[in-house]
C-alpha cells in the first residue's frame, strides 16, 4: 500500500534543508533558549529540518512552542513519521509537519542539492517545493 505525503500542519515558507541522518528528541537536541541544535550547534531559525522521527516525551511539545513563540524556530519540520508529541508541538507553534512515510528517501535526494527551498504545504496532502539553490 502506497502512502505517500501528509500535510500535518500546514504553511508556506522557506529555508535551508538540514537533513539529519538521525531522529531526534526536542528536550535533548533542541535548545529552546538559544534556537539551536544541540551538537552541531546549527542554528535552526530559517531551516527545513529533515529527520526520519522524533523521540522522547510530552515535554517536546513544549520545546517546539517554545522555540516558535521565541521566533526561533525552523521554518518547517520534515519527517518520515510522526507522533503525537512532534504533531501538538508543531500544531501549537504554528511550525508546518509534513509527513513523508515511503517518499523519504525521494524528499531527502531532492533537499539535499537545494542550498535553499520554498515550499508550500496545505493540509492533508498538498506540497509543493522550488529549490532556490544548488549548494
Amino acid at each position: 500500500m502506497h502512502q505517500g505525503i501528509r500535510v500535518l500542519v500546514g504553511g508556506n515558507g522557506a529555508g535551508m534543508p538540514v537533513i539529519l541522518g538521525r531522529p531526534i528528541s526536542p528536550l535533548g537536541d533542541l535548545d529552546q533558549d538559544r534556537g539551536v541544535l544541540r551538537g552541531e550547534r546549527l542554528e535552526l531559525r530559517d531551516k527545513i529540518l529533515m529527520f526520519p522521527y522524533a523521540v522522547g516525551s510530552s515535554v517536546g511539545s513544549y520545546v517546539l512552542y517554545s522555540l516558535a513563540a521565541k521566533g526561533l524556530s525552523p521554518s518547517a519540520i520534515f519527517v518520515e513519521k510522526a507522533d503525537l508529541m512532534l504533531v501538538s508541538g508543531c500544531a501549537l507553534g504554528g511550525i508546518p509537519l509534513i509527513e513523508l512515510r515511503d517518499e523519504y528517501d525521494n524528499m531527502r535526494n531532492r533537499l539535499s542539492v537545494c542550498q535553499r527551498a520554498f515550499f508550500s504545504a496545505r493540509v492533508p496532502d498538498l506540497l509543493e517545493i522550488t529549490c532556490g539553490g544548488t549548494p
